[in-house]
């Protein structure tokens, strides 16, 4: 008798323990290594100075104008209460990109260290462990082109929420 033949690999979405499979946009954000829904991103560019907005919420960078149009730009790790990015150097580059999104509104974008990878990647859903009400998974497995064990997936919308009632003003 011959070898069994070789599993077959997991149907797309099964992967990783019965998570669905997505495509992320995956950034170092501080220390962190997290993805971003691909389908919200509408461009990645290089982090250049911003000016500051006067009694922003910390995460906001300040802005900056791309293509014509002001961008809000937040820093990733801040606003998800992580240890930020470093300071910008003396030449007033700051480290890494900022990822636009693709959203009605306000132009946003995120101020990551650094790009690493479009992957596709299993996200698990569940709640328990993540802590972050930002997070909207967790992808286990190391997805391809990323050296990572695993990586937090952020809900973009859960992630704005706080920052775009930041700038709303209250009741009368």
């Amino acid at each position: 008798m011959g070898a069994p033949p070789p599993p077959r690999p997991p149907p797309r979405g099964a992967a990783g323990g019965g998570g669905a499979s997505r495509s992320l946009l995956v950034c170092r954000a501080g220390a962190e290594t997290v993805g971003l829904p691909l389908e919200g991103v509408a461009e990645v560019f290089r982090f250049r100075p911003c000016t500051p907005v006067p009694g922003a919420p910390a995460a906001l960078v300040g802005l900056t104008g791309r293509g014509g149009i002001l961008v809000s730009v937040v820093d990733l790790a801040t606003a998800l209460g992580t240890a930020p990015a470093p300071p910008a150097g003396a030449d007033g580059q700051g480290p890494g990109h900022v990822v636009v999104l693709r959203r009605d509104g306000p132009r946003i974008g995120l101020r990551v260290e650094r790009v690493l990878a479009v992957a596709e990647a299993a996200v698990e859903t569940s709640a328990e462990g993540l802590g972050r009400r930002a997070v909207a998974g967790y992808a286990r497995a190391a997805a391809q082109g990323v050296d990572e064990p695993g990586f937090a997936v952020i809900d973009l919308a859960s992630l704005l929420a706080p920052l775009l009632a930041a700038g709303r003003p209250g009741p009368a």
